[in-house]
Order: C-alpha cells, then sequence, then structure tokens
C-alpha cells in the first residue's frame, strides 16, 4: 500500500470501478466454485493459487518501488515509507494466504475480520497514485482485492465458519498488531498503518476526527463491523 500520490488514479473512475467489479465477480465465481461439485483435487489448486497470489502481491510492493524509483537514495526512501509490509493489508495477506493452505478456522476467523472490515476500506477508498497503465495498479488490487475474496471463499464456499470466541481473538489481534506497529513507527519514524497520522489523500480516515482521536473511531467502527460480520456468518455444525 504505498503512500506516495500521484496524478491519474481516479476513485470511482473508471479503472477503480472495473477493479470492483472483478473483485466481486471473482468473490461470487470461487464462493459457487468452492460449493460445486468439482473434485477436491481443483479446489485445492484454486486455493493454493489464491493463497501464493497474495504473498506474490505483498513481495512485489517493495520489489515494484525498486523499479520504479531505483536503487538509489529516493528508492530506499520510498522503501522505507511505504514498502515494508507492515500495513493491515499486509499482514492480512498472509494471514489469509495461510488460511487458504491450511485451512485453520483460527486464521480464516482473522483473515474474514481484517479481510472485509479492514481491507475493504482499502479497495473502497485506495491510497493509490497509479491508473491501470502501471503494474502498480493490478498489484494493489490483486492484493486489496484477493484479500475480501478469499475471506468470502473461506466462510461462504469452503464452509470454514467462526468458533465462538471470535471476535475476542480478533479483537486482541487487533491491539497487538496496533501496539507492535506503533513501536516500529516511532522507531523507524514512519507511518505504516496509518497508525501516527492520516494517509496524505482522500479516505474514510477523514471522516473519524483529529490524530490520535482518529484511532478510537476507527476501533469503534471495526469492531462493530467485526459484530455485524460474525452475525451474518453462516454457522455450521461445526459451530461451538
Amino acid at each position: 500500500m504505498s503512500m506516495v500520490v500521484m496524478a491519474g488514479f481516479e476513485h470511482f473512475g473508471l479503472s477503480h470501478l472495473v477493479a470492483l467489479s472483478v473483485t466481486v465477480l471473482g468473490a461470487f465465481f470461487l464462493v459457487r466454485l468452492m460449493r460445486s461439485g468439482v473434485s477436491c483435487e481443483v479446489k485445492g489448486w484454486v486455493r493454493y493459487v489464491l493463497g501464493g497470489l497474495l504473498i506474490f502481491a505483498v513481495l512485489m510492493d517493495p520489489v515494484l518501488s525498486f523499479c520504479r524509483w531505483g536503487v538509489g537514495d529516493t528508492g530506499w526512501r520510498i522503501f522505507w515509507n511505504s514498502a515494508l509490509p507492515l500495513y493491515l493489508c499486509d499482514v492480512v495477506s498472509v494471514v489469509a494466504a495461510f488460511a487458504l493452505f491450511t485451512r485453520s478456522y483460527k486464521l480464516v476467523e482473522v483473515a474474514y475480520l481484517w479481510g472485509l472490515a479492514g481491507t475493504t476500506q482499502g479497495l473502497l477508498t485506495p491510497t493509490l497514485g497509479y491508473d491501470w497503465d502501471t503494474l502498480e495498479y493490478y498489484n494493489f488490487f490483486l492484493q486489496h482485492g484477493g484479500v475480501p475474496v478469499a475471506a468470502v471463499m473461506l466462510v461462504w464456499g469452503m464452509g470454514i465458519y467462526p468458533r465462538r470466541g471470535a471476535f475476542r481473538r480478533v479483537v486482541v489481534w487487533s491491539w497487538l498488531y496496533m501496539a507492535v506497529v506503533m513501536v516500529i513507527n516511532a522507531v523507524i519514524d514512519q507511518n505504516y498503518g496509518f497508525l501516527s497520522g492520516k494517509p496524505d489523500s482522500a479516505s474514510m480516515f477523514d471522516y473519524m476526527g483529529s490524530y490520535p482521536y482518529y484511532l478510537i473511531t476507527l476501533q469503534v467502527i471495526a469492531f462493530s463491523l467485526y459484530f455485524v460480520l460474525l452475525k451474518i456468518a453462516p454457522r455450521g455444525l461445526d459451530y461451538r
């Protein structure tokens, strides 16, 4: 997730709407596929390919930064400013990938709640300065679209449902993420997770109050979304 804002990308412009449409269609298709009578081998390949693509997108962020800015002072500054895998979207991409690989319900519940309550915000109001004539555009939406798709596929497609206590566990993981990244931000003087200040470009953070009070608003919204997402999640015989 880059904090470098450049001309070209327009929120809810054509390239944004195309990315949103592909995400919705991808989620619908993969849920139907996982519920179909397709062989377990094919479904396994789908899980591993999607998980691999999520990890690939995270790894490509610093690579694309160096390709665009070089390996000189500017390239390294951009790398430290925005390309370390410390945003929530980066972390949940890895979590979702391993949830797809292992089908662990504890990883699934984190991927489900962080992916739909958190990464979706980045999908709707991306801090993106590159349009679809750049690799950065495709990598951004591969990650930010792939995570919600994985979350929906895991829960509605594969039937790995959140278990009792999921809300409490994911709240604790959320606080742990915030604490760790805030410490790292203080040490390296950066703003990963937008925990030390709002993004430079327009986003939902603009409606949450000033720093540091928007962090409280952010948690209220996030935890409320967790509650709603758990209420609408399907529950099977393995719910306990």
